[in-house]
């Protein structure tokens, strides 16, 4: 295989060889951040596990306190997307508060009526972008329970979650190809003992911040890593 030659599957940019895990068939891509295996170098479940995976330094955007009887891991929304978003909303927001202005005084009604459906996603969007000015999503662990809450922009995803059933941990990657290109989030799952899979995190902008999370519960939590199938490798 000529590594010089090996592309991202998601973007399409050439991988830097120091980005090749070769023993986990695995490639990291710069440009974008997604993680794919290597065709013809797949190993197998039980290769991988003979294997010791790589710590996960602590990532930007995370915090961690570890308090003994409990583990408190703390995620911060904010990133520089959101400067860009939040210039968007003040023209989208702008622009639409100017229609309805000029349609209502000209007492043209129903193109106001039709503006509304666009003013909806401005609210929703400038809804989004205040969370992630203001968000930090935290995840409360202790010997019983997980407890994930986000705030103080509320928003879904809150959960309380049995530490007892949960049986494996681990990590994934979404991507989504849309009019501006391809873009990669990541999840962190949990596996139930029932076999039953669960999301604990999603919308990750970052592998190792999924990454990292995974390895601090389980760590806390005496969770024996396994691999688990169509999770990102570390």
């Amino acid at each position: 295989m000529e590594l010089q030659e090996l592309r991202c599957k998601s973007c399409g940019a050439t991988i830097h060889p120091d980005n090749i895990t070769m023993r986990l068939a695995m490639a990291r891509c710069d440009h974008c951040g997604a993680v794919f295996a290597i065709a013809g170098l797949a190993t197998s479940h039980d290769d991988a596990a003979k294997q010791p995976r790589i710590k996960v330094p602590m990532p930007r955007g995370i915090v961690v306190e570890d308090f003994g009887n409990s583990l408190e891991i703390r995620r911060r929304w904010f990133h520089a997307v959101f400067i860009f978003l939040a210039f968007f909303c003040v023209f989208w927001n702008g622009f639409m508060i100017a229609w309805h202005v000029i349609a209502l005084s000209m007492g043209v009604w129903f193109m106001s009526l039709f503006g509304l459906l666009h003013t909806a996603v401005g609210i929703g969007l400038a809804w989004y972008t205040l969370a992630g000015f203001l968000n930090t999503t935290t995840i409360r662990a202790s010997r019983g329970l997980i407890e994930i809450t986000t705030g103080p922009v509320p928003w879904r995803g809150n959960a309380t979650l049995p530490t007892d059933d949960i049986d494996q941990i681990y990590c994934k990657e979404q991507v989504s190809h849309g009019k501006n290109g391809t873009s990669c989030s990541y999840q962190v799952l949990i596996v139930t003992k029932a076999n039953v899979r669960k999301p604990l995190l999603k919308g990750l902008p970052d592998a190792d911040q999924a990454l990292f999370v995974e390895q601090e519960l389980e760590r806390f939590l005496n969770i024996e890593d396994r691999p688990v199938r169509g999770e990102i490798a570390r």
